[in-house]
């Protein structure tokens, strides 16, 4: 009689552990359907989703780059609270360039504005962004801003910790710190120019610069200083005004492309009250024009320069030249004169569901 309960028993044992495993395997299995089922709907949906995503991110990146945005000169502001963002340039009619990124409004979506400006006011805080901006001309450092899942310096147009990013891409011009150039010399193109916009900074005052389009000498009613051209040499000499408010805020430097350095070119600068005849070799790519400003605004409260460049006319083409004033919060050791002309870059959007 033991014998036979022990057989039950072991019997009983038997079935439930089959029930068990039939149970585990069972649970498995609606697992497995329930993923199948899950990654079915997802590829039902995600591309309508990605859709959407592409039209919208092109429609934001085509807003921002084709509209300077709301109030105008936004950039000049203090706060940004009550700003509706657009990154294309003004010109001084007040008109739209279109395809055109100001890096003055750039810089301030860098400063911590861009969750508040972008991803709130363009996306209503669905969607997560980053916004690159690409020179073509490698002189020039690229910028990437946003979230920081969508930015991969290594990598600048997918990262692969997330998928479903979208991509929008166009060609821009940006004019990086033109603003900021009060004498430019560039490839005998625009030989002379003085940037009649120059206002070291500040919109309301363009008291650094003189309106005059051609060129103006304060050697030329001096016998035998007369800067006249030689069958070797041109001389480019402007004319322009430092106040001693801009001085205080500035940095003023002279920079020079690659192929102006030792070539058998010189400048030369003075001012109204004095004339130097001090003819400088073009050695290096960046002077400090400090220290000729600083004796003087002792005394002064603006003077007029004339800065003097001697060109080897045989390498005119090659002379690249700029004299700027770069206020004193930003970071200059990195520039170089490819800076403070307009460059030619990528403008690329990355979205992706928040």
């Amino acid at each position: 009689m033991l014998n036979m309960h022990f057989s039950k028993d072991c019997k009983g044992m038997i079935f439930s552990t089959d029930l068990l495993l039939v149970l585990f395997l069972f649970i498995i299995i609606l697992g497995i359907i329930a993923n199948i089922v899950d990654s079915s709907n997802d590829k039902i949906i995600n591309p309508l989703e990605v859709a959407g995503l592409e039209r919208l991110s092109g429609e934001v990146v085509d807003n921002l780059i084709n509209n300077p945005g709301t109030p105008r000169h936004w950039e000049e502001l203090y706060s940004f609270d009550g700003v509706m963002p657009g990154l294309a340039i003004e010109n001084t009619g007040g008109g739209t360039i279109i395809n055109t990124v100001s890096f003055k409004k750039i810089k301030i979506l860098e400063n911590g504005w861009y969750e508040e400006l972008i991803n709130k006011k363009m996306f209503n805080k669905e969607i997560k962004s980053s916004i690159g901006l690409y020179p073509i001309n490698c002189n020039v450092e690229s910028l990437v801003i946003g979230d920081s899942l969508l930015i991969d310096n290594d990598i600048p147009f997918m990262n692969p910790n997330i998928s479903n990013i979208v991509v929008v891409n166009r060609t821009v011009k940006c004019e990086f710190y033109h603003h900021l150039a009060i004498v430019s010399v560039f490839n005998g193109n625009e030989l002379g120019e003085v940037n009649m916009e120059y206002d070291n900074g500040n919109s309301s005052s363009n008291s650094s610069s003189l309106s005059n389009n051609r060129n103006l000498c304060n050697h030329e009613t001096i016998a035998n200083l007369s800067h006249s051209d030689s069958n070797n040499y041109k001389w480019v000499c402007k004319e322009f005004k430092i106040t001693k408010k801009d001085f205080e805020k500035n940095n003023y430097y002279l920079f020079f492309s690659d192929k102006s350095m030792n070539n058998d070119n010189y400048w030369i600068l003075d001012d109204l009250n004095y004339v130097s005849t001090s003819e400088h070799p073009i050695n290096r790519e960046k002077i400090s024009l400090n220290d000729n400003f600083s004796d003087i605004f002792e005394n002064k409260n603006s003077m007029i320069f004339y800065i003097h460049f001697k060109i080897n006319k045989n390498k005119l083409n090659d002379f690249n030249a700029v004299l700027v004033g770069i206020p004193e919060d930003i970071e200059n050791d990195n520039l170089n004169i490819d800076y403070f002309k307009e460059q030619d870059c990528y403008f690329v959007m990355r979205a992706c569901y928040g």
